[in-house]
C-alpha cells in the first residue's frame, strides 16, 4: 500500500510540475512547440502589459547613388492591439540631390529636395487560417517636398495628403519584430510634378522591418 502511495504521490507532483510549466509558459516559448507566439496575452489568458506590445523598426528607402543621390530613412512606431490588429505610426525623411555639368566638364549642384512627413496606419490579418501573417493595410500619409535652386537659392516647397490601401506580408522572426513586405495603391494619385516626385506611380511598394 505504501508503495502504491508514493507512485501516485509523484505522479501527482510530476503533473502538478507540468501544469505550473505550461500556466508560467513564455509566449514565444510556443514557438518550440510548433506554435505560433501569442501576440497579446499570456497562455493563461493574461493581456501582456503596454510596453511588450509595442513594436519598434523602420526602412530605408529612395536609396539611389550617382546622379541623382538619394536616401531616406523611415522609422516606425507600431502597437499590437489584438491578435490579428495592428496599428501603428510613422515618419519619413529622403534626401535628394541633382547634379548638373558645367561648360568645363565638371558637376556642381543644381537640385535639391528635403522630403519629409508622417503617416498613421491599420493592419488586420483577415485570413489567417488559410494565409497566416497577411495583412489588409490601410494608412493616411502627408508629405511635404522643399525645393531647393543652388545656384539661385530660390526655396519652394509643397505638400501632399494621401490615403494608400493594400496587403502587408510579415514573416515573423519573433513575437515583437518582422520582415514586411508592403504593396499600396495610392487612392489620391494625379499625374503631376509633386505626385511623380514623391511616388513615382500609383503603386508604393516597400520593405520594412518591425
Amino acid at each position: 500500500m505504501n508503495y502504491i502511495r508514493k507512485v501516485l504521490f509523484i505522479t501527482a507532483l510530476l503533473s502538478s510540475s507540468l501544469a505550473f510549466g505550461q500556466l508560467t509558459e513564455d509566449p514565444e516559448d510556443r514557438r518550440d512547440q510548433g506554435h505560433d507566439p501569442l501576440k497579446t496575452q499570456t497562455p493563461e489568458g493574461r493581456p501582456l502589459p503596454f510596453g511588450q506590445r509595442l513594436r519598434f523598426g523602420g526602412g530605408i528607402n529612395g536609396f539611389r547613388f550617382g546622379n541623382p543621390f538619394s536616401l531616406g530613412v523611415s522609422p516606425v512606431i507600431a502597437y499590437q492591439a489584438t491578435e490579428r490588429m495592428i496599428i501603428g505610426i510613422g515618419g519619413s525623411y529622403t534626401y535628394t540631390r541633382y547634379k548638373s555639368y558645367t561648360n568645363t566638364g565638371t558637376t556642381v549642384p543644381y537640385l535639391t529636395y528635403n522630403q519629409y512627413g508622417g503617416r498613421g496606419f491599420l493592419m488586420y490579418e483577415f485570413i489567417p487560417s488559410i494565409l497566416p501573417n497577411l495583412y489588409l493595410h490601410g494608412e493616411l500619409e502627408s508629405t511635404t517636398v522643399q525645393l531647393t535652386e543652388n545656384q539661385t537659392g530660390r526655396t519652394t516647397s509643397d505638400a501632399l495628403t494621401s490615403p494608400l490601401v493594400g496587403v502587408t506580408y510579415s514573416q515573423p522572426i519573433s513575437r515583437r519584430f518582422g520582415v514586411n513586405l508592403t504593396a499600396l495603391y495610392n487612392l489620391n494619385y494625379n499625374d503631376n510634378n509633386l505626385a511623380r516626385t514623391i511616388y513615382g506611380s500609383p503603386f508604393v511598394l516597400r520593405l520594412s522591418f518591425f
